[in-house]
């Protein structure tokens, strides 16, 4: 099992580390939830420091962690919103991002993906305050 290289952690640690993880994900589905995004961005920092995936490996895996959130997260909405074609030039701008994102993830050294993920977090925060 692959994911066991990255828990080898005593069973006290392993258990508690599990636990926040746990909690880690309540706390990222609310926020994918409630906010209707920025699920994956609190997934990849509990993936990396509560289970200690590299992280190019917990990028990836908070897409997939992301995927059925949005899904559900649509189904709810939408049977309280009605969406008029407006959204459209969005989703084609979300689903191009996507797929470059996507190739520029296996492409990126380490380092790099640390350093942008970091930037957008800040400038994510700094629009949030300054709104």
């Amino acid at each position: 099992m692959e994911s066991a290289k990255y828990l080898e952690l005593s069973d006290k640690k392993q258990k508690l580390s599990y636990a926040l993880a746990v909690v880690a994900g309540l706390l990222v589905g609310f926020a994918n939830g409630f906010f209707g995004a920025g699920g994956g961005m609190l997934a990849v920092p509990a993936l990396t420091f509560i289970l200690g995936l590299p992280e190019k490996k917990a990028h990836a895996t908070a897409l997939l962690i992301i995927l059925p959130l949005s899904i559900i997260s649509s189904i709810i909405y939408s049977r309280s919103i009605t969406l008029g074609a407006e959204f459209i030039p969005v989703l084609i701008g979300v689903l191009i991002g996507g797929i470059v994102g996507a190739v520029l993830l296996k492409k990126l050294s380490t380092p790099s993906i640390i350093l942008s993920f970091y930037f957008l977090m800040a400038f994510a925060g700094l629009q949030m305050v300054l709104r």
